[in-house]
């Protein structure tokens, strides 16, 4: 009976986390260029050999060990959060028609310089500082073959190969990598922290780059929502089991031993 409880409770606990990530996700709907996550579920197997002496049954006893198992109590599976995975499809080209606007077309990450260092975003909502850096709107420089992108007041034009043009020269050329995702972590401020093997970087030499335009979030809505209320759901049926088993051997444990008389 008391391991029986954990069964729902760990339901409930993986449910937790479902409804933290939907949320974060709906809060986020019209983040520039944010992904979703998903939660993937796995089987926590269970120890049936750990608590027990061997040999059990012993030598002279007809029955194999694998038959007593359903005697033990300790065989039952919970279930546990595998991963976080997030969601890489494109999101939407939003046109905004603003020159510092600049959206990744596939594959590739912004690189930009941080107090902590290098980190990777696809937020192309970006703005010129009061002294001409090309910035994220939080205030992160984002970083050319040359370093820092210095810019003066004006017009500037960016092509499709990430190439900045002012006033008919070449300024800087925009850093664009390829990044495998498992090794990509969120640092907040729609960045990313890189922390898989220098190898794993890949410079993209030809990335697909639109100015005066933006991605938007890849969140869908409804189907967030739908899935918020079937966890909520899920997570209300494995609180009510939990309680079931407790009242259960809260009258167990007050009805064994007791004298009638």
């Amino acid at each position: 009976m008391l391991n029986a409880i954990y069964t729902p409770l760990s339901g409930a606990i993986a449910q937790e986390r479902v409804l933290e990530v939907i949320a974060n996700n709906l809060a986020n709907i019209s983040t520039t260029a944010f992904k979703g996550e998903n939660v993937a579920f796995t089987l926590l197997e269970p120890e049936p050999y750990k608590n027990y002496k061997n040999p059990l049954p012993p030598a002279n006893y007809k029955v194999s060990f694998e038959d007593l198992m359903p005697l033990k109590g300790n065989e039952l599976s919970y279930v546990g959060v595998a991963e976080i995975q997030r969601d890489q499809t494109q999101g939407p080209a939003i046109k905004t028609n603003n020159q510092t606007d600049l959206l990744i077309e596939g594959a590739g990450y912004f690189v930009v310089n941080t107090t902590e260092g290098e980190r990777f975003t696809r937020d192309g909502a970006l703005k010129l500082s009061g002294d001409g850096v090309l910035s994220t709107q939080s205030g992160q420089a984002l970083l050319g073959e040359k370093g820092t992108i210095n810019l003066r007041s004006g017009a500037f034009s960016v092509n499709n190969r990430g190439e900045i043009y002012q006033d008919g020269q070449l300024v800087d050329r925009l850093l664009v990598y390829n990044l495998p995702e498992a090794a990509l972590e969120r640092a907040g401020n729609n960045l990313f922290i890189y922390g898989g093997p220098a190898e794993g970087k890949q410079r993209l030499e030809h990335p697909a780059i639109s100015q005066g335009m933006i991605e938007g979030s890849n969140v869908n809505a409804m189907k967030n929502l739908t899935a918020m209320i079937f966890a909520h759901r899920s997570y209300e049926a494995y609180q009510k089991a939990v309680s079931n088993f407790d009242r259960m051997m809260e009258k167990s444990s007050n009805s064994i031993g007791e004298v009638r008389v």
